[in-house]
């Protein structure tokens, strides 16, 4: 039995814990209303994922609102105002300046020209695209990031520094940097105004890095047969050598979560001469790290029961009388195909006690796995939960799943033909394989957190992208990587 691993760093939110699974949330675009506004166009340029972004960090006060809705009365409501990469008139330009001058705090990404004069920059019409950045840690905002290089994705502007201050500057390489800011920061007026401003867009660069390069999307690139989660990743593809998606070199940091938590920070500290603004912490009663088991029981390949004799395993290894709504007991899923030794009685009896049990979808033809297309796989997914069900009619609801063979063939169908199936989270993002893995304890999307997919046309998919970054089939030493990676998460306080 294969059982997988995907370990947090400090602070992490297990989000679906704020819901059970296979129940809807409320609408994953927009936040319960507070001191917080996002200024969207639609779907654009991803910017409704500064939602997800905030609820990530813990911040349960936002709005979001569409740019064309938004008035100088909508504005005095807020403290705090986030504007997505979108298209600005003078007349809004001119709405936001006034509100800023006001006393507001403004968070611009990739700004346009219309905003640039307010941000206190001079654009040079010039970009970066999918460089690095680096944050000063002796400024407020900079506080417990990471002080070396991390990567963005995505397009920079390069824009000199007028009245603005530098919060992060640019790299054209891990360690060459350029004369231009990659985050800054401008006092306004008199009123405590401030505007801050990445030279690219947050959400685009955390989405990509998260879920890999999107022109590599539907290409099988790491010569192993079909495509992967990890295909958006490998940069060495026959035919089309290219760098890495995600600097190898840098895997140890999660430098997606590193990003939206100096955003975190910056929202804090420029909100601080107004009110306090409470976050939630990212796991219950305080933890600082928390470890997902997951498995994968083929069934065919084993014998005695794999799944049982794991489970029975976990309840031998829980304290007695341990609590599992408090995380004080040893669980963890087993994904199974219909073949399994495990019986009906036995999957209620251990969901009973709060292991799940779940089906392992295969999109196979003669015994190999094969790629999908979102018709074959919402055909697959009638076929094979009719079949589970079937034989296990009395197990709950599915609400999580890894595919077989980590098969992920283009951007977003296996989470949209997850959701319509009930399932609210994906762990079949997976570091692998061995000759690109290379034994590196790390986080290969740069992310240890569970977020909503995101599809290429900006809409939120209601699915948690969870991934697998430790497995039994991957090269990796153990207990090296397992005892590195919570290491780093707990630091040495």
């Amino acid at each position: 039995m294969k059982f997988k691993t995907f370990a947090r760093s400090l602070m992490i939110l297990f989000a679906t814990l704020v819901a059970p699974l296979g129940v809807a949330n409320a609408d994953p675009n927009q936040g319960p209303g507070g001191p917080i506004l996002v200024i969207t166009n639609g779907n654009q340029n991803f910017g409704k994922f500064y939602a997800e972004i905030l609820r990530t960090e813990g911040f349960n006060e936002f709005a979001v609102a569409d740019i064309g809705s938004v008035t100088s009365t909508t504005l005095n409501s807020y403290d705090v105002v986030i504007v997505a990469k979108v298209a600005v008139t003078s007349t809004q330009a001119s709405m936001l300046a006034t509100w800023v001058d006001g006393g507001g705090n403004l968070i611009l990404n990739d700004p346009p020209a219309s905003l640039a004069s307010l941000a206190g920059i001079t654009q040079t019409g010039s970009t970066l695209a999918n460089g690095y950045l680096l944050v000063d840690n002796a400024t407020r905002a900079g506080t417990a990031i990471v002080n070396e290089t991390i990567q963005f994705h995505g397009t920079a502007q390069l824009s000199s520094l007028g009245s603005a201050s530098s919060l992060a500057r640019l790299y054209s390489s891990a360690t060459t940097a350029t004369a231009f800011p990659a985050v800054t920061l401008r006092s306004v007026g008199t009123n405590g105004g401030q505007v801050a401003t990445f030279m690219f867009d947050l959400a685009t660069s955390i989405v990509y890095t998260r879920q890999g390069n999107p022109a590599w999307a539907t290409q099988e690139r790491d010569g192993q047969g079909v495509r992967r989660s990890s295909d958006k990743f490998y940069g060495n593809a026959a035919g089309d050598p290219q760098p890495d998606w995600v600097d190898l070199t840098k895997v140890a940091i999660p430098q997606a979560d590193e990003q939206q938590r100096f955003l975190a920070n910056l929202i804090t500290d420029m909100n601080a001469d107004r009110k306090a603004l409470p976050r939630f912490w990212y796991f219950p009663h305080g933890y600082r790290s928390a470890l997902i088991m997951t498995g994968d029981d083929h069934g065919f390949f084993y014998t005695g029961g794999a799944t049982k004799q794991r489970f029975d395993q976990y309840l031998a290894a829980s304290p007695a009388g341990c609590s599992v709504a408090d995380w004080e007991c040893v669980r963890g899923t087993s994904y199974i195909f219909t073949n399994s030794l495990l019986t009906d009685p036995d999957a209620a009896a251990y969901q009973a006690q709060g292991f799940e049990v779940g089906l392992h979808a295969a999109s196979m033809v003669g015994g190999n796995c094969v790629d999908f297309t979102l018709d074959s796989l919402t055909q697959l997914y009638t076929e094979q939960t009719a079949a589970f069900f079937d034989k296990f009619s009395s197990v709950q609801p599915l609400s999580t799943m890894r595919h077989h063979c980590i098969v992920w063939s283009d951007w977003a169908s296996g989470a949209k033909v997850e959701l319509a199936n009930g399932i609210r989270l994906d762990t079949t993002y997976y570091f692998w394989p061995a000759e690109w893995v290379r034994n590196t304890p790390g986080h290969f999307t740069g992310s240890a957190m569970p977020m909503r997919y995101a599809d290429l046309d900006g809409t939120l998919i209601d699915v948690y992208q969870a991934v697998t970054q430790m497995t039994d089939e991957s090269g990796q030493q153990y207990p090296l990587t397992v005892e590195t990676l919570l290491d780093r998460a707990l630091g040495a306080g």
